[in-house]
């Protein structure tokens, strides 16, 4: 075991984890609530109350944490990676999307992570994500085009798309901000940044030389700030230096395939749930070299 899991034994700690965790967050948030709710209402796009909707996403995961975490698992502390993780995945959600589908299935898919977690380790974040993702996609309008961007009303270069003015999760576009983040996590001893920085290179790099610089698949929002808040989650990715920094690059190159050949939104949740199946495996190979 590292560092990381002895910290998260002390509750205490875990507290102050997830706090810090939580307020890195503040300004996708923010962010999301101008691109996707506060220049739309200005547009008469939308209504007012629709400017805080991944608020509304945010407080339905609190609810759906507290009543399977606590009342229905009955799992005594309140601060927890589960809390951090259900709070995480309402920011790659579509901008579209129904707040009474998300609910149902947010519920759904946490329910059957606590149940799963039991016999495998795996990312709770991608697989509530892309369980949600299928729900939408049968029983909704899959797109991450806001009200806007659907009436194809915005003239996009290369600087919008790292302000995070294209289309993707409701507060999870603007990757300056993310590489903001990302620096603040890194000097968090619980955050696996070699995981983080590996992936991010391998999918920067490989993107470009398959895609060349007329594509904007190699600055894709939804796998930036994947790679950097999904490797939060300690518990479903290796523990060693060597294991890490592989398990960074291998889902850097499936990512990047995914993202190209596949979907652009998705195709880092596909490939960290996948992988996440195989990451004591990976220790375990690594510690035999």
């Amino acid at each position: 075991m590292t560092n990381t899991s002895i910290v998260f034994h002390n509750k205490e700690s875990i507290k102050k984890i997830v706090i810090r965790y939580l307020v890195c967050l503040i300004p996708l948030i923010i962010y999301g609530i101008y691109k996707n709710g506060f220049l739309l209402y200005t547009r008469d796009l939308i209504f007012f109350l629709s400017i805080f909707k991944i608020i509304y996403l945010l407080i339905i995961s609190l609810i759906v944490y507290i009543v399977i975490d606590k009342l229905l698992f009955k799992k005594r502390e309140f601060w927890s990676m589960d809390l951090l993780f259900l709070l995480i995945i309402p920011l790659f959600i579509p901008p579209n999307i129904n707040i009474l589908l998300y609910s149902i299935v947010l519920f759904v898919s946490f329910f059957l992570s606590n149940i799963l977690e039991k016999k495998f380790k795996f990312n709770k974040i991608a697989f509530c994500k892309l369980v949600i993702i299928a729900a939408i996609v049968i029983f909704s309008n899959y797109t991450y085009q806001n009200v806007a961007e659907e009436m194809h009303i915005y003239s996009l270069n290369y600087w919008d798309y790292l302000w995070g003015r294209y289309s993707g999760g409701i507060a999870s576009t603007n990757i300056i901000f993310g590489i903001f983040i990302l620096l603040i996590l890194s000097t968090f001893k619980s955050y696996k940044k070699i995981i983080a920085i590996s992936s991010l290179l391998a999918f920067i790099i490989l993107s470009f030389l398959l895609s060349g610089f007329d594509s904007m698949v190699f600055i894709s929002s939804s796998a930036i700030l994947g790679f950097i808040l999904l490797s939060i989650d300690s518990l479903s990715t290796p523990h060693t230096k060597r294991a890490m920094l592989l398990y960074g690059i291998i889902s850097g190159i499936i990512t990047s395939f995914l993202t190209i050949y596949v979907n652009s939104n998705e195709g880092v949740f596909i490939s960290t749930l996948f992988l996440s199946f195989f990451s004591s495996t990976l220790d375990k190979i690594v510690e035999r070299w």
